[in-house]
C-alpha cells in the first residue's frame, strides 16, 4: 500500500512541477524579452547620441585648408599628418573606457575622398617638442599596423597586470611598458615591456640606478595611496627607486636595421586599449573583426551628403553613417566622413540585470509547487483513508452478515421443510435474533457514516459528565449485578463539557460497556472527575503495547482471548475518539496494576 500511494503521489507531483516550471520559465522569458528590448532602445538611443556628439565635435574643429594657411601653418604634409593625429586621438578619447561591456562600438573617418584616415584601435605614442617647426608633435602609432592580435593580447596582459599592482593608489607600476622610434616620431622600431623591482625609503634620494634599457639614470617615484570613493589622494608620501629591471616581452619591428635603431629615442608612451575596464571587455572587442575591417576606401555616396548620422546594417551590428563639413573651404562639398558600428548584447545585459529576479521566481516557483503538491497529498491522502474505510466496511459488512444470513437460510429452509415441526417456534425466534443483530449492524455503521459526513451538525448544551456516566451506568446494572462488580464514585469537581449530549452519551456508553464486559467477577468500577478531565478505571486483564496503540482504530478488535467472545466489529473505541474529537476533547487508554484506565480530557 505504502508502495502505491508513493507512485500516486509521484504521478501528481510531476504534472504539478512541470506546470509551474513551464509558467516559471513563460514569464521569465516574457519579461527578460521585454528588458532585451529596453536595452536595446537605450544601446540605439546612445549610439545615436554618441555618433552626434563625435560628428559635431569634428566640424567644430577649424582646419585651415588654404595656401595661406599651409604656409602659415608648415608644410601640407605635417597639416596631413597633424589632421590624422586629431582624428585617432578624437575617435580613442570616447571609447578608451567605455563603462558598458554590453555595447561595443568603433568609429572609423574618411578625408573628403573617402579614403580612410583613422578608425578605433589600440594605439601607442608619446608628446614630444618639436624645435623646427614650434609645433607640439604627437607620436600616435596604430598597433593593428605593426601587432597581430596574439601579440596585442599579451601587450595587453601587461598592462592590465600594471594598472592591477598599483589598483587604488599612485605608486610606481610592476611593469613599464617602453618604445624606441625614430628621432622624428614617424617610425616605431621597438616595444618593451620591463618588469621592475622597487625600494621604498628616505635613503632613495643618495642612490642611483642605471636602467639596463635605456641606460639612463632613473629616478625617484613619489606616490600615496588613493581613496577608491572619492579619487583624492590620501596618507603620507612614500619614495621608492628602482633597483632591478628584466625586460619579460619584446616587439622589434622587422623593416628597421640594427643601424636605426641604434639612432633610435627610448620613450615611456601613452597606450589605449578602448574597453579596457576589464581585460575580459577588452578581449572581446579587439578580438572583434566587425569593429576592424573598415575598408580602405568607404562606400559613401556623394550625393547623400547628410550631416546627422543614418543607420544601416552589417553581418555582425549596426552602423551609423554621418558626414560633416568644414567651417572653412567648399562647403559644397563635405570634408569628411566618419562611420559608426556598434555590436550590442541586449540579451546577456537584459540576463545579468535579471539575476536576482531569476533567483527569487524560482525560489517562489519551489514553494508554490512544495505548497500545491502537499495540498494535493493531503487531498489524496484523505481520499485514500476514505477509500480504505469504504473498503474495510464492505469487507467487514460481507464477512458479517454472511454468518446471520446462513443462519436465516437453514433454519428458512427447515420450515420450507417441515422438519422438526416442533421446533418451528424455536427457528422463528432465532430468524428474528439474526434479523435484529443485522439491524444493529447496520445502525452502527450508519453512525460510523454520519460522524464522517460534511453535513453533520452537532447541538450545543452544557453537559455534566458526572451525571451523563451516572444514566449510562444505570443501563448496566443487570449485567453489574451479575458480576457482582462494585461501582464508585470520586467527584473532585463535576467535569462540563459544551457539546451534543446524545452523541456524547453514545460515547460514554461505549467506555462504560468495555469497562463491564472486560471487568472479572467481584471486580471494581472506579469513576473519578475533576476540572477539565474525568477517568474511568475497571478491573482485569491489562492490554499489550500493540492493543494499547490500535485500540482506536477502526474494526480493531484487540486480542479474543482477552475476555468473553467479542460480539461487535471493533467500531466502539473509534466511535469514543471520533465523537469527543468533534466535541475537542481526547481519550487516552492506558493499564494500571490491576486492570485499565481510560481518560477524557478537554484539548
Amino acid at each position: 500500500m505504502k508502495r502505491i500511494w508513493n507512485r500516486k503521489k509521484g504521478s501528481f507531483l510531476i504534472p504539478v512541477a512541470t506546470g509551474f516550471l513551464a509558467l516559471y520559465f513563460a514569464t521569465m522569458g516574457l519579461v527578460t524579452w521585454i528588458m532585451k528590448e529596453k536595452f536595446t532602445d537605450e544601446y540605439i538611443h546612445s549610439f545615436e547620441q554618441t555618433a552626434a556628439t563625435l560628428l559635431r565635435k569634428a566640424a567644430e574643429q577649424e582646419w585651415e585648408v588654404s595656401d595661406e594657411a599651409k604656409e602659415y601653418s608648415g608644410n601640407e604634409k605635417q597639416v596631413t599628418a597633424q589632421r590624422e593625429d586629431f582624428y585617432r586621438d578624437l575617435v580613442n578619447e570616447y571609447f578608451g573606457n567605455a563603462a558598458n561591456p554590453q555595447l561595443n562600438i568603433a568609429v572609423a573617418v574618411y578625408d573628403k575622398e573617402r579614403k580612410l584616415l583613422a578608425k578605433s584601435c589600440e594605439t601607442i605614442g608619446d608628446s614630444r617638442f618639436s624645435a623646427d617647426t614650434s609645433l607640439e608633435s604627437y607620436g600616435l602609432y596604430m598597433l593593428d599596423d605593426y601587432l597581430t592580435f596574439e601579440q596585442k593580447k599579451e601587450l595587453a596582459d601587461f598592462y592590465w597586470k600594471g594598472k592591477q599592482s598599483t589598483a587604488g593608489s599612485t605608486l610606481p607600476e610592476k611593469y613599464r611598458i617602453s618604445i624606441r622610434t625614430s628621432s622624428e616620431g614617424e617610425k616605431l622600431y621597438d616595444i618593451f615591456v620591463q618588469k621592475i623591482t622597487w625600494e621604498e625609503g628616505q635613503e632613495a634620494q643618495e642612490k642611483q640606478y642605471v636602467d639596463s634599457l635605456t641606460k639612463e639614470i632613473v629616478s625617484i617615484q613619489v606616490g600615496m595611496e588613493v581613496d577608491l570613493a572619492t579619487g583624492m589622494e590620501t596618507g603620507e608620501e612614500r619614495c621608492f627607486y628602482e633597483t632591478d629591471s628584466k625586460v619579460v616581452w619584446k616587439w622589434a619591428n622587422p623593416e628597421v636595421s640594427d643601424e636605426q635603431r641604434d639612432g633610435g629615442e627610448f620613450r615611456v608612451p601613452d597606450l589605449s586599449f578602448p574597453y579596457m575596464s576589464s581585460f575580459r571587455s577588452w578581449h572581446r572587442w579587439s578580438g572583434n573583426e566587425f569593429f576592424h575591417n573598415f575598408p580602405k576606401v568607404g562606400g559613401f555616396s556623394r550625393e547623400k551628403a547628410y550631416e546627422y548620422p543614418s543607420f544601416y546594417t552589417l553581418k555582425g551590428g549596426w552602423c551609423l553613417r554621418g558626414v560633416y563639413k568644414a567651417k572653412v573651404g567648399d562647403w559644397d562639398e563635405p570634408f569628411a566622413y566618419m562611420e559608426f558600428r556598434m555590436e550590442e548584447y541586449p540579451w546577456a545585459d537584459a540576463v545579468e540585470y535579471m539575476a536576482y529576479l531569476y533567483l527569487a521566481g524560482l525560489l517562489l516557483t519551489v514553494v508554490c509547487i512544495f505548497v500545491v503538491s502537499r495540498s494535493f497529498g493531503r487531498t489524496y491522502a484523505r481520499q485514500r483513508a476514505l477509500e480504505e474505510t469504504r473498503r474495510d466496511i464492505t469487507n467487514v459488512m460481507a464477512h458479517e452478515l454472511k454468518t446471520p444470513l446462513g443462519v436465516i437460510r437453514n433454519f428458512a429452509e427447515n420450515l420450507i421443510e417441515h422438519n422438526m415441526e416442533e421446533k418451528r417456534d424455536y427457528y422463528l425466534s432465532q430468524i428474528i435474533g439474526q434479523t435484529e443483530e443485522m439491524d444493529s449492524l447496520v445502525v452502527e455503521m450508519i453512525e460510523t457514516s454520519k460522524l464522517d459526513s460534511d453535513e453533520l451538525v452537532l447541538k450545543k448544551e452544557t453537559v455534566s459528565f458526572g451525571e451523563l456516566i451516572r444514566e449510562e451506568m444505570e443501563k448496566f446494572a443487570p449485567m453489574i449485578d451479575e458480576k457482582n462488580i462494585q461501582v464508585q464514585y470520586q467527584e473532585e469537581e463535576d467535569f462540563l463539557v459544551e457539546g451534543d449530549r446524545e452523541y456524547l452519551g453514545k460515547a460514554v456508553w461505549n467506555l462504560i460497556s468495555n469497562a463491564v464486559d472486560y471487568n472479572v467477577p467481584d471486580g471494581r468500577i472506579l469513576v473519578r472527575t475533576e476540572d477539565g478531565r474525568c477517568m474511568i478505571e475497571n478491573t482485569g486483564k491489562t492490554l499489550d503495547e500493540e492493543q494499547l496503540l490500535h485500540a482506536f482504530d477502526l474494526f480493531y478488535t484487540g486480542n479474543k482471548n482477552r475476555g468473553k467472545k467479542e460480539k461487535h466489529l471493533g467500531l466502539g473505541l473509534f466511535l469514543v475518539k471520533k465523537i469527543l474529537g468533534l466535541h475537542g476533547m481526547g481519550v487516552i487508554l492506558e493499564n494500571t496494576e490491576d486492570g485499565v484506565r481510560v481518560v477524557v480530557k478537554e484539548n
